[in-house]
């Protein structure tokens, strides 16, 4: 009888000598019987439900390719389960051997006719479903101790060990204090306003190597805000290690393997405390700053290229100033043919000095200090009343659905948790409740300015020390988002005579305020008050 030999196994995971004992074995049994073996097939570290055409299993591909030829009898293979796990492939496959008049033969089952097919392609399938279901109970138990289901992150080295019976532990980590500073240091720059690909293209300049021990590249850092995972959204650098965040699922058609977001009701936390690498208010930080850029458009959150790029206007039609050139900036509206009058153009070098040198002299003025503290303290004040009324319809929300969530458990408890609507009905009413609680955690009083009289010593020092870091390469990419905050926009305006040009600075008071004041600059997205003699509180 001519036969083909079939054989596969499914995971880089297992025993590659797997596929030559199946080989080993249907050989044996082939000359047992007398039959002569054609060729022998094979597919290495594919799944039995990756699929049935030349990209998804080139082995089984070929395999009926060569039965197509019309002079084969027999396909012998170890078990059903090698040839699919998928039930729609298994009918497929037998099909078109029964159309060319070929026996499918299993060492294990005999010759395999339509009714053993069906069963054995159900319990093939079933199995690998099962597999697939103890695998994740295994891990949710690994995590459930503290341990590492999956590969180690940066910063993290193994420390397995032998437990007193002589069992291998598995999936211990500990801290790598090298590259744990490394991850306290992109946590520090992204923080700063450096953006990944910039904290990418320094650690590789600097000769630091990656996660996998070659170059560091943006992706690794960046988040992926769907899949939950990049180096700055990663709880194992708070010690929590957070399992299940995916689910892998397979397209019906292509058969590749998808990955698909879990609700995070779904996820496995466990606090690992000794695994902790950066401060709170670090990490707050940086999510903070991720959290902002959320729904952003893309070109929008890009980073400025020059320091004043998006910020100067032309005074005669409101155009933005842009790089005409290399190195000089230059009216875009009389560029692009809108009838401006203004030729001037300004250096780059030149147009940055003057603007430093006005946040330093002018930025400051008394008089719109206390102009601006006070409109400030008068929209606090305003504010105040709002929150106590904010406060009062969360306190109710948080209390009618703190009762609802119990009512509910009553009811589960009771046995009303086999139906679907009551189930729903209870993780809604969480939900409401957890987030209640969180507003009204974030119901704080706006805070006070007080106004040293050394202020604007110490707001000039600031300033004076960000210029510094601008002239610096290796400090430029964070003191740059600082400055920015300064400035609200700049006007350039011909100068009287045949050359030069006027530069008026409006700057963002709140930002000055609080540079000099020693507090954190923080990006334009809180409530604004009224515009002060062209400087608008951000």
């Amino acid at each position: 009888m001519r036969t083909l030999i079939y054989a596969r196994y499914s995971s880089q995971l297992q025993n590659s000598r797997s596929i030559d004992q199946q080989v080993e074995v249907c050989r044996e049994r082939a000359a047992r019987e007398g039959w002569a073996v054609i060729d022998v097939f094979m597919d290495y570290a594919i799944g039995g439900g990756a699929g049935t055409n030349e990209a998804q299993r080139p082995g089984l591909a070929a395999m009926l390719s060569r039965v197509e030829q019309g002079d084969i009898e027999q396909v012998l293979v170890d078990t059903t389960s090698r040839i699919a796990r998928n039930q729609g492939d298994s009918h497929h496959i037998r099909d078109r051997l029964n159309y060319w008049g070929t026996r499918l033969f299993t060492l294990g089952d005999g010759e395999i006719d339509r009714f053993k097919g069906a069963i054995k392609g159900l319990l093939d399938e079933q199995q690998r479903v099962e597999l697939r279901h103890n695998i994740k109970r295994g891990q949710r138990d690994t995590v459930a101790q503290g341990r590492s289901p999956a590969g180690i992150a940066y910063g993290y080295r193994t420390a397995n060990r032998i437990d007193p019976n002589g069992r291998p532990v598995r999936g211990l980590r500990e801290i790598d204090a090298e590259q744990a500073e490394i991850v306290r240091r992109i946590f520090r720059d992204y923080a700063a306003g450096i953006s990944p690909v910039a904290i990418a293209q320094r650690l590789n300049a600097e000769g630091v190597p990656g996660p996998r021990g070659d170059r560091w590249r943006a992706t690794t850092i960046r988040p992926d805000r769907t899949r939950g995972n990049g180096m700055l959204q990663n709880q194992l650098y708070i010690g929590r290690i957070i399992h299940n965040r995916t689910s892998k699922v397979i397209e019906p058609v292509t058969r590749t393997v998808r990955i698909r977001p879990n609700p995070p009701e779904q996820w496995v936390i466990e606090d690992v405390p000794h695994l902790r690498i950066l401060d709170q208010d670090l990490w707050d930080e940086v999510q903070n700053g991720l959290r902002r850029l959320e729904g952003t458009v893309p070109h929008k959150a890009r980073r400025a290229r020059h320091l004043l790029s998006g910020l100067g206007f032309c005074g005669e039609c409101g155009s933005p100033y842009i790089v005409r050139s290399r190195t000089y900036w230059g009216c875009s509206g009389r560029r692009e043919g809108n009838n401006c009058s203004n030729n001037r153009t300004v250096a780059n070098a030149d147009y940055e000095e003057r603007v430093l040198q006005g946040l330093k002299r002018h930025m400051l003025d008394p008089r719109l200090v206390a102009i601006w503290v006070k409109e400030f303290h008068e929209e606090r004040t305003r504010r105040t009343a709002d929150l106590k009324r904010e406060r009062r319809d969360l306190e109710r929300k948080l209390s009618e659905s703190s009762a609802k969530v119990t009512r509910l458990v009553d009811a589960i408890s009771g046995g009303a948790g086999e139906f679907q609507e009551i189930r729903d009905a209870l993780t809604k009413a969480r939900a409401d409740r957890d987030a209640a609680a969180a507003q009204l955690a974030e119901l704080e009083a706006l805070p006070v300015i007080t106004l040293h009289p050394a202020i604007a010593e110490d707001y000039r020092r600031q300033v004076q020390e960000l210029t510094a870091a601008i002239s610096d390469p290796a400090a430029r990419d964070g003191a740059m988002p600082a400055i920015r905050q300064l400035i609200d926009r700049i006007v350039l305006r011909p100068a009287k005579g045949e050359r030069g040009i006027e530069i008026e600075v409006e700057g963002r008071l709140a930002a000055i305020v609080a540079l000099a004041t020693g507090r954190k600059v923080e990006p334009v997205s809180t409530a604004k008050v009224e515009r002060v003699a062209g400087i608008e509180p951000a």
